[in-house]
Protein backbone atom coordinates (compact mmCIF):
# COMPACT_ATOMS: atom_id res chain seq x y z
CA UNK A 1 0.00 0.00 0.00
CA UNK A 2 1.29 3.46 -0.92
CA UNK A 3 1.72 6.19 1.63
CA UNK A 4 -0.08 9.30 0.37
CA UNK A 5 2.94 11.58 -0.23
CA UNK A 6 5.07 13.18 -2.94
CA UNK A 7 6.93 9.93 -3.48
CA UNK A 8 3.92 8.72 -5.46
CA UNK A 9 4.58 11.32 -8.16
CA UNK A 10 8.28 10.44 -8.27
CA UNK A 11 7.45 6.75 -8.74
CA UNK A 12 5.11 7.60 -11.60
CA UNK A 13 7.67 9.87 -13.29
CA UNK A 14 10.27 7.09 -13.21
CA UNK A 15 7.88 4.89 -15.22
CA UNK A 16 7.27 7.39 -18.04
CA UNK A 17 10.79 8.58 -18.84
CA UNK A 18 10.35 7.93 -22.58
CA UNK A 19 7.09 9.93 -22.91
CA UNK A 20 6.67 13.57 -23.92
CA UNK A 21 4.42 14.30 -20.96
CA UNK A 22 2.77 12.46 -18.12
CA UNK A 23 0.63 13.46 -15.17
CA UNK A 24 -1.15 11.71 -12.33
CA UNK A 25 -3.89 12.44 -9.80
CA UNK A 26 -4.29 10.61 -6.49
CA UNK A 27 -7.33 11.17 -4.33
CA UNK A 28 -9.25 10.09 -1.26
CA UNK A 29 -12.90 11.11 -0.82
CA UNK A 30 -15.33 10.98 2.09
CA UNK A 31 -18.96 11.99 1.64
CA UNK A 32 -22.30 12.16 3.41
CA UNK A 33 -25.77 12.56 1.86
CA UNK A 34 -28.97 12.98 3.90
CA UNK A 35 -32.55 13.25 2.61
CA UNK A 36 -35.54 14.41 4.65
CA UNK A 37 -39.02 14.27 3.12
CA UNK A 38 -41.92 16.01 4.90
CA UNK A 39 -40.08 15.91 8.21
CA UNK A 40 -39.18 12.22 7.99
CA UNK A 41 -35.65 10.94 7.39
CA UNK A 42 -35.63 9.16 4.05
CA UNK A 43 -31.96 8.17 3.89
CA UNK A 44 -28.51 8.72 5.39
CA UNK A 45 -25.65 7.59 3.17
CA UNK A 46 -21.92 7.68 3.83
CA UNK A 47 -19.30 7.00 1.20
CA UNK A 48 -15.55 6.74 0.81
CA UNK A 49 -13.31 6.08 -2.15
CA UNK A 50 -9.69 6.33 -3.19
CA UNK A 51 -7.70 5.79 -6.33
CA UNK A 52 -5.63 7.41 -9.02
CA UNK A 53 -5.78 8.29 -12.68
CA UNK A 54 -2.84 8.98 -14.98
CA UNK A 55 -2.23 10.21 -18.50
CA UNK A 56 0.71 9.80 -20.84
CA UNK A 57 1.27 11.79 -24.03
CA UNK A 58 3.65 10.51 -26.70
CA UNK A 59 3.84 11.84 -30.25
CA UNK A 60 0.71 13.91 -29.69
CA UNK A 61 -1.33 10.84 -28.68
CA UNK A 62 -2.80 10.43 -25.20
CA UNK A 63 -3.27 7.31 -23.13
CA UNK A 64 -5.14 6.97 -19.84
CA UNK A 65 -5.02 4.53 -16.96
CA UNK A 66 -6.68 4.36 -13.56
CA UNK A 67 -7.11 2.15 -10.51
CA UNK A 68 -8.81 2.10 -7.13
CA UNK A 69 -5.88 0.13 -5.71
CA UNK A 70 -2.93 2.14 -4.40
CA UNK A 71 -0.15 -0.39 -4.90
CA UNK A 72 3.11 -0.54 -6.85
CA UNK A 73 1.59 -3.22 -9.07
CA UNK A 74 -1.54 -1.22 -9.87
CA UNK A 75 0.54 1.84 -10.79
CA UNK A 76 2.68 -0.19 -13.19
CA UNK A 77 -0.43 -1.80 -14.69
CA UNK A 78 -2.11 1.59 -15.24
CA UNK A 79 1.00 2.90 -17.01
CA UNK A 80 0.97 -0.19 -19.22
CA UNK A 81 -2.72 0.43 -19.98
CA UNK A 82 -2.00 4.01 -21.03
CA UNK A 83 0.85 2.98 -23.34
CA UNK A 84 -1.40 0.32 -24.89
CA UNK A 85 -3.96 3.01 -25.75
CA UNK A 86 -1.24 5.10 -27.39
CA UNK A 87 0.01 2.19 -29.51
CA UNK A 88 -3.55 1.35 -30.61
CA UNK A 89 -4.32 4.92 -31.73
CA UNK A 90 -3.72 6.40 -35.21
CA UNK A 91 -0.95 8.99 -35.58
CA UNK A 92 -1.79 12.46 -34.33
CA UNK A 93 -2.64 15.07 -36.97
CA UNK A 94 -1.16 17.86 -34.89
CA UNK A 95 1.75 17.48 -32.49
CA UNK A 96 2.36 20.15 -29.89
CA UNK A 97 4.52 19.66 -26.85
CA UNK A 98 3.03 20.15 -23.39
CA UNK A 99 5.09 22.60 -21.39
CA UNK A 100 4.29 23.60 -17.80
CA UNK A 101 5.73 25.87 -15.16
CA UNK A 102 6.45 23.36 -12.41
CA UNK A 103 5.09 24.17 -8.97
CA UNK A 104 5.37 22.38 -5.64
CA UNK A 105 3.04 23.27 -2.79
CA UNK A 106 1.13 21.70 0.07
CA UNK A 107 -2.05 23.74 0.36
CA UNK A 108 -4.00 23.66 3.66
CA UNK A 109 -7.83 23.49 3.57
CA UNK A 110 -9.70 26.80 3.51
CA UNK A 111 -12.37 26.18 6.15
CA UNK A 112 -13.14 26.71 9.82
CA UNK A 113 -15.01 23.45 10.50
CA UNK A 114 -13.90 20.26 8.74
CA UNK A 115 -17.12 18.48 7.60
CA UNK A 116 -15.47 15.12 8.25
CA UNK A 117 -15.23 15.93 11.97
CA UNK A 118 -18.90 16.86 12.34
CA UNK A 119 -21.17 14.17 13.75
CA UNK A 120 -23.77 12.86 11.33
CA UNK A 121 -26.49 13.74 13.84
CA UNK A 122 -25.56 17.43 13.51
CA UNK A 123 -25.79 17.22 9.74
CA UNK A 124 -29.16 15.54 10.07
CA UNK A 125 -30.22 18.38 12.36
CA UNK A 126 -29.41 20.90 9.61
CA UNK A 127 -31.54 18.97 7.14
CA UNK A 128 -34.44 18.63 9.57
CA UNK A 129 -34.30 22.34 10.47
CA UNK A 130 -34.40 23.42 6.82
CA UNK A 131 -37.24 21.03 6.07
CA UNK A 132 -39.24 22.22 9.08
CA UNK A 133 -38.82 25.90 8.20
CA UNK A 134 -40.05 25.27 4.65
CA UNK A 135 -43.36 23.73 5.73
CA UNK A 136 -45.36 26.96 5.73
CA UNK A 137 -49.14 26.90 5.53
CA UNK A 138 -50.15 26.05 1.97
CA UNK A 139 -47.07 23.94 1.20
CA UNK A 140 -48.05 20.44 0.03
CA UNK A 141 -44.75 18.61 0.32
CA UNK A 142 -41.07 19.23 1.10
CA UNK A 143 -37.75 17.57 0.32
CA UNK A 144 -34.47 18.67 1.91
CA UNK A 145 -31.10 17.23 0.91
CA UNK A 146 -27.81 17.81 2.74
CA UNK A 147 -24.56 16.70 1.14
CA UNK A 148 -20.85 17.14 1.66
CA UNK A 149 -17.88 15.67 -0.16
CA UNK A 150 -14.25 16.18 0.87
CA UNK A 151 -11.40 15.02 -1.37
CA UNK A 152 -7.68 15.06 -0.58
CA UNK A 153 -5.77 15.49 -3.85
CA UNK A 154 -2.15 14.89 -4.84
CA UNK A 155 -1.46 16.07 -8.41
CA UNK A 156 1.87 15.92 -10.22
CA UNK A 157 3.63 15.47 -13.53
CA UNK A 158 6.97 14.44 -14.98
CA UNK A 159 8.00 18.08 -15.44
CA UNK A 160 8.32 18.80 -11.73
CA UNK A 161 4.82 19.74 -10.56
CA UNK A 162 3.64 18.26 -7.28
CA UNK A 163 0.76 19.91 -5.41
CA UNK A 164 -1.48 18.62 -2.65
CA UNK A 165 -4.72 20.25 -1.58
CA UNK A 166 -8.20 19.46 -0.28
CA UNK A 167 -11.50 20.26 -1.99
CA UNK A 168 -14.83 20.49 -0.20
CA UNK A 169 -18.35 21.09 -1.50
CA UNK A 170 -20.99 21.18 1.28
CA UNK A 171 -24.51 22.00 0.12
CA UNK A 172 -28.09 22.11 1.40
CA UNK A 173 -30.97 22.11 -1.11
CA UNK A 174 -34.65 22.51 -0.20
CA UNK A 175 -37.52 21.78 -2.61
CA UNK A 176 -41.15 22.64 -1.91
CA UNK A 177 -44.31 21.59 -3.73
CA UNK A 178 -47.45 23.72 -3.68
CA UNK A 179 -50.73 22.55 -5.21
CA UNK A 180 -52.74 25.14 -7.11
CA UNK A 181 -55.83 23.44 -8.51
CA UNK A 182 -54.61 21.00 -11.17
CA UNK A 183 -51.14 22.60 -11.18
CA UNK A 184 -48.26 21.87 -8.81
CA UNK A 185 -45.62 24.55 -8.35
CA UNK A 186 -42.12 23.26 -7.61
CA UNK A 187 -39.34 25.56 -6.38
CA UNK A 188 -35.82 24.67 -5.18
CA UNK A 189 -33.33 26.86 -3.34
CA UNK A 190 -29.91 25.96 -1.96
CA UNK A 191 -26.84 27.20 -0.13
CA UNK A 192 -23.36 25.85 -0.79
CA UNK A 193 -19.68 26.73 -0.71
CA UNK A 194 -16.17 25.33 -1.07
CA UNK A 195 -15.58 25.63 2.67
CA UNK A 196 -16.66 23.78 5.77
CA UNK A 197 -19.65 23.05 7.96
CA UNK A 198 -19.59 26.62 9.32
CA UNK A 199 -21.85 27.54 6.37
CA UNK A 200 -24.87 25.94 8.06
CA UNK A 201 -25.72 28.33 10.86
CA UNK A 202 -29.22 28.07 12.28
CA UNK A 203 -30.07 31.42 10.70
CA UNK A 204 -28.87 30.41 7.22
CA UNK A 205 -30.53 27.01 7.42
CA UNK A 206 -33.87 28.47 8.47
CA UNK A 207 -33.70 31.27 5.90
CA UNK A 208 -33.29 28.97 2.89
CA UNK A 209 -36.38 26.97 3.93
CA UNK A 210 -38.58 30.02 4.51
CA UNK A 211 -37.45 31.72 1.29
CA UNK A 212 -38.12 28.75 -0.97
CA UNK A 213 -41.58 28.20 0.51
CA UNK A 214 -42.46 31.88 0.20
CA UNK A 215 -41.48 31.91 -3.47
CA UNK A 216 -43.60 28.87 -4.25
CA UNK A 217 -46.64 30.26 -2.44
CA UNK A 218 -46.48 33.49 -4.47
CA UNK A 219 -47.36 31.46 -7.55
CA UNK A 220 -50.75 30.35 -6.23
CA UNK A 221 -53.34 31.89 -8.52
CA UNK A 222 -50.74 33.19 -10.98
CA UNK A 223 -51.68 32.92 -14.66
CA UNK A 224 -49.35 31.72 -17.43
CA UNK A 225 -47.56 34.54 -19.20
CA UNK A 226 -48.82 35.30 -22.70
CA UNK A 227 -46.12 34.35 -25.18
CA UNK A 228 -44.65 37.01 -27.43
CA UNK A 229 -41.83 39.50 -27.87
CA UNK A 230 -41.02 41.59 -24.79
CA UNK A 231 -38.34 43.62 -23.13
CA UNK A 232 -37.24 41.44 -20.22
CA UNK A 233 -35.32 41.77 -16.97
CA UNK A 234 -33.37 38.75 -15.72
CA UNK A 235 -32.66 38.51 -12.01
CA UNK A 236 -29.10 37.53 -10.95
CA UNK A 237 -30.01 33.82 -10.74
CA UNK A 238 -31.40 33.70 -14.29
CA UNK A 239 -28.59 35.92 -15.57
CA UNK A 240 -26.07 33.49 -14.11
CA UNK A 241 -27.70 30.38 -15.55
CA UNK A 242 -27.94 32.01 -18.98
CA UNK A 243 -24.27 33.01 -19.07
CA UNK A 244 -23.13 29.64 -17.70
CA UNK A 245 -25.22 27.36 -19.88
CA UNK A 246 -25.51 29.39 -23.08
CA UNK A 247 -22.14 31.12 -23.20
CA UNK A 248 -19.81 29.49 -20.68
CA UNK A 249 -19.95 26.01 -22.18
CA UNK A 250 -19.34 27.48 -25.63
CA UNK A 251 -16.13 29.04 -24.26
CA UNK A 252 -14.67 25.68 -23.17
CA UNK A 253 -11.76 25.07 -25.51
CA UNK A 254 -12.44 21.37 -26.13
CA UNK A 255 -15.82 22.23 -27.64
CA UNK A 256 -14.20 25.01 -29.67
CA UNK A 257 -11.60 22.62 -31.11
CA UNK A 258 -14.29 20.03 -31.87
CA UNK A 259 -16.25 22.56 -33.96
CA UNK A 260 -19.13 22.35 -31.50
CA UNK A 261 -19.10 25.96 -30.28
CA UNK A 262 -20.62 29.16 -31.62
CA UNK A 263 -17.43 30.90 -30.44
CA UNK A 264 -15.08 29.03 -32.77
CA UNK A 265 -12.91 31.50 -34.69
CA UNK A 266 -14.33 34.53 -32.88
CA UNK A 267 -11.40 35.58 -30.67
CA UNK A 268 -11.10 39.35 -30.89
CA UNK A 269 -14.57 39.67 -32.42
CA UNK A 270 -17.64 41.34 -31.00
CA UNK A 271 -20.02 38.76 -29.53
CA UNK A 272 -22.34 40.95 -27.46
CA UNK A 273 -23.29 44.39 -26.28
CA UNK A 274 -20.34 46.61 -25.37
CA UNK A 275 -21.78 46.75 -21.84
CA UNK A 276 -21.09 43.05 -21.35
CA UNK A 277 -18.15 41.53 -19.52
CA UNK A 278 -18.06 37.78 -18.86
CA UNK A 279 -15.73 36.37 -16.22
CA UNK A 280 -14.90 32.90 -14.94
CA UNK A 281 -13.03 33.24 -11.66
CA UNK A 282 -12.13 30.26 -9.42
CA UNK A 283 -10.22 32.51 -7.01
CA UNK A 284 -13.25 34.16 -5.35
CA UNK A 285 -13.22 33.20 -1.68
CA UNK A 286 -16.03 31.00 -0.38
CA UNK A 287 -17.88 30.26 -3.61
CA UNK A 288 -18.79 26.67 -4.45
CA UNK A 289 -16.85 26.72 -7.73
CA UNK A 290 -13.62 28.10 -6.24
CA UNK A 291 -10.29 26.27 -6.08
CA UNK A 292 -6.57 27.06 -5.88
CA UNK A 293 -5.23 24.47 -8.32
CA UNK A 294 -7.00 22.60 -11.08
CA UNK A 295 -6.65 18.84 -11.59
CA UNK A 296 -3.62 19.33 -13.85
CA UNK A 297 -1.77 21.16 -11.08
CA UNK A 298 -2.12 24.57 -12.77
CA UNK A 299 -2.67 27.54 -10.48
CA UNK A 300 -6.19 28.93 -10.74
CA UNK A 301 -6.55 32.42 -12.17
CA UNK A 302 -9.29 34.92 -12.97
CA UNK A 303 -10.28 34.47 -16.62
CA UNK A 304 -11.83 37.34 -18.58
CA UNK A 305 -13.77 35.70 -21.40
CA UNK A 306 -15.56 38.78 -22.74
CA UNK A 307 -14.48 42.39 -22.30
CA UNK A 308 -16.74 45.23 -23.48
CA UNK A 309 -18.57 42.79 -25.74
CA UNK A 310 -15.40 41.37 -27.36
CA UNK A 311 -14.35 37.71 -26.97
CA UNK A 312 -10.94 37.63 -25.26
CA UNK A 313 -10.30 33.98 -24.43
CA UNK A 314 -11.37 30.40 -23.84
CA UNK A 315 -11.21 28.05 -20.86
CA UNK A 316 -8.15 25.84 -21.34
CA UNK A 317 -6.58 22.57 -20.35
CA UNK A 318 -2.85 22.07 -20.90
CA UNK A 319 -3.57 20.27 -24.16
CA UNK A 320 -5.94 22.88 -25.62
CA UNK A 321 -3.61 25.70 -24.61
CA UNK A 322 -0.76 24.01 -26.46
CA UNK A 323 -2.84 23.32 -29.58
CA UNK A 324 -4.29 26.85 -29.72
CA UNK A 325 -1.07 28.68 -28.74
CA UNK A 326 -2.65 30.04 -25.57
CA UNK A 327 -1.57 30.27 -21.96
CA UNK A 328 -2.90 27.55 -19.62
CA UNK A 329 -5.42 29.16 -17.26
CA UNK A 330 -6.27 26.43 -14.76
CA UNK A 331 -9.63 25.31 -16.16
CA UNK A 332 -8.95 21.54 -16.23
CA UNK A 333 -11.25 19.82 -13.75
CA UNK A 334 -11.97 16.17 -12.98
CA UNK A 335 -14.86 14.80 -10.94
CA UNK A 336 -12.58 12.25 -9.30
CA UNK A 337 -9.04 10.90 -9.68
CA UNK A 338 -10.48 8.14 -11.86
CA UNK A 339 -11.70 10.57 -14.54
CA UNK A 340 -9.72 12.65 -17.02
CA UNK A 341 -9.49 16.44 -16.57
CA UNK A 342 -11.51 18.40 -19.12
CA UNK A 343 -12.17 22.11 -19.66
CA UNK A 344 -14.74 23.28 -17.13
CA UNK A 345 -16.16 26.46 -15.66
CA UNK A 346 -15.82 27.51 -12.01
CA UNK A 347 -17.59 30.72 -10.90
CA UNK A 348 -19.02 32.23 -14.08
CA UNK A 349 -20.81 35.56 -14.15
CA UNK A 350 -21.68 38.70 -16.06
CA UNK A 351 -19.83 41.67 -14.58
CA UNK A 352 -21.72 44.51 -12.92
CA UNK A 353 -22.91 47.66 -14.66
CA UNK A 354 -24.07 51.10 -13.51
CA UNK A 355 -27.80 50.73 -12.77
CA UNK A 356 -29.49 50.54 -9.39
CA UNK A 357 -32.08 47.76 -9.37
CA UNK A 358 -35.12 50.04 -9.47
CA UNK A 359 -33.87 51.87 -12.56
CA UNK A 360 -33.52 48.61 -14.50
CA UNK A 361 -37.31 48.64 -14.95
CA UNK A 362 -37.40 52.23 -16.18
CA UNK A 363 -38.33 52.70 -19.82
CA UNK A 364 -40.04 49.27 -19.93
CA UNK A 365 -43.69 49.90 -20.71
CA UNK A 366 -44.60 46.23 -21.10
CA UNK A 367 -42.22 43.46 -20.22
CA UNK A 368 -41.51 40.35 -18.19
CA UNK A 369 -39.16 39.97 -15.23
CA UNK A 370 -37.63 36.51 -14.75
CA UNK A 371 -36.81 35.22 -11.27
CA UNK A 372 -34.86 32.04 -10.58
CA UNK A 373 -34.26 29.07 -12.86
CA UNK A 374 -36.46 26.00 -13.24
CA UNK A 375 -35.06 24.08 -16.22
CA UNK A 376 -33.88 24.59 -19.77
CA UNK A 377 -31.57 23.57 -22.58
CA UNK A 378 -29.00 25.04 -24.95
CA UNK A 379 -27.02 23.80 -27.95
CA UNK A 380 -23.47 25.27 -27.69
CA UNK A 381 -22.95 24.63 -31.40
CA UNK A 382 -25.96 26.57 -32.68
CA UNK A 383 -26.68 28.78 -29.68
CA UNK A 384 -30.38 27.91 -29.60
CA UNK A 385 -31.69 28.13 -26.04
CA UNK A 386 -34.72 27.93 -23.77
CA UNK A 387 -34.63 28.70 -20.05
CA UNK A 388 -37.74 28.56 -17.88
CA UNK A 389 -37.90 30.79 -14.80
CA UNK A 390 -39.09 29.66 -11.38
CA UNK A 391 -41.58 32.49 -11.58
CA UNK A 392 -42.10 35.77 -13.39
CA UNK A 393 -43.67 39.16 -12.91
CA UNK A 394 -45.13 41.41 -15.53
CA UNK A 395 -43.58 44.85 -15.93
CA UNK A 396 -46.22 47.49 -16.61
CA UNK A 397 -45.45 51.17 -17.03
CA UNK A 398 -41.93 50.75 -15.65
CA UNK A 399 -43.01 48.94 -12.48
CA UNK A 400 -43.25 45.32 -11.34
CA UNK A 401 -46.86 44.09 -11.48
CA UNK A 402 -48.64 40.73 -11.12
CA UNK A 403 -46.94 37.35 -10.74
CA UNK A 404 -46.97 35.01 -13.75
CA UNK A 405 -45.85 31.45 -14.33
CA UNK A 406 -44.44 29.38 -17.21
CA UNK A 407 -42.21 32.24 -18.42
CA UNK A 408 -39.43 30.97 -20.68
CA UNK A 409 -36.59 32.90 -22.29
CA UNK A 410 -36.04 31.68 -25.86
CA UNK A 411 -33.74 32.66 -28.70
CA UNK A 412 -30.04 32.34 -29.44
CA UNK A 413 -27.03 32.98 -27.24
CA UNK A 414 -25.31 35.79 -29.12
CA UNK A 415 -28.55 37.52 -30.07
CA UNK A 416 -29.55 37.75 -26.39
CA UNK A 417 -26.06 38.93 -25.41
CA UNK A 418 -26.22 41.65 -28.04
CA UNK A 419 -29.59 42.95 -26.83
CA UNK A 420 -28.45 43.72 -23.27
CA UNK A 421 -28.75 47.45 -22.63
CA UNK A 422 -28.65 47.73 -18.83
CA UNK A 423 -26.80 45.94 -16.02
CA UNK A 424 -27.22 46.36 -12.28
CA UNK A 425 -24.48 47.49 -9.92
CA UNK A 426 -24.44 44.36 -7.77
CA UNK A 427 -23.39 40.84 -8.77
CA UNK A 428 -25.11 38.07 -6.79
CA UNK A 429 -24.14 34.42 -6.90
CA UNK A 430 -26.03 31.10 -6.91
CA UNK A 431 -24.37 27.78 -6.08
CA UNK A 432 -24.86 24.79 -8.34
CA UNK A 433 -23.50 21.62 -9.90
CA UNK A 434 -22.55 21.27 -13.57
CA UNK A 435 -22.50 18.11 -15.67
CA UNK A 436 -20.39 17.45 -18.76
CA UNK A 437 -19.26 14.18 -20.33
CA UNK A 438 -20.63 12.29 -17.34
CA UNK A 439 -18.61 14.33 -14.86
CA UNK A 440 -20.28 16.51 -12.21
CA UNK A 441 -18.39 19.34 -10.52
CA UNK A 442 -19.42 22.12 -8.10
CA UNK A 443 -19.86 25.54 -9.73
CA UNK A 444 -21.30 28.97 -9.08
CA UNK A 445 -23.21 31.22 -11.47
CA UNK A 446 -23.99 34.87 -11.12
CA UNK A 447 -24.56 38.33 -12.43
CA UNK A 448 -26.51 41.52 -11.83
CA UNK A 449 -30.08 42.33 -12.77
CA UNK A 450 -29.95 42.39 -16.58
CA UNK A 451 -32.24 44.12 -19.06
CA UNK A 452 -32.60 42.62 -22.53
CA UNK A 453 -34.59 44.32 -25.27
CA UNK A 454 -37.00 42.62 -27.65
CA UNK A 455 -36.64 38.89 -27.03
CA UNK A 456 -39.21 36.13 -27.45
CA UNK A 457 -40.83 34.88 -24.25
CA UNK A 458 -42.47 31.48 -24.34
CA UNK A 459 -45.70 30.99 -22.43
CA UNK A 460 -49.30 30.45 -23.44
Amino acid sequence: MFSFDEGLVDRFSSLVLDSDFGDIRFGRTQSVTIEVNNGEVRSVRRGSAEGFGLRICSGGIWGFGASTSLTQESLAEAVKQAYSMIRASPPARVKRGISVRPVREKRPPDWRVDPRLVDTSDKLGVCLQADSSSRLEGVSSTLSVYGDSVTEWLVGNNQGTCVSYTTSSPRLAVTVYVKDGSTTHVITESIGSNGGFELFSEEATTRVGVEVASKALRLVGAHPVKGGKYDVVLDPAMTGVYIHEAFGHASEADLVMAGASILEGKLGSKVGSELVGVVDDPTISGLRGSYTYDQEGVRATKRVIVERGVLRGYLHTLESAALLDAEPNGAARAMSPLTEPIARMSNTYIAAGDYVEEDIYSDVRLGVAFFGFQYGYVDPGSGKLMFKAQYGRMIRDCELAEYVRDAALTGSTLDVLGRIDALGREVRFTDGTCGKNGQWVPVTTGGPFTRVRGVVVGGQ
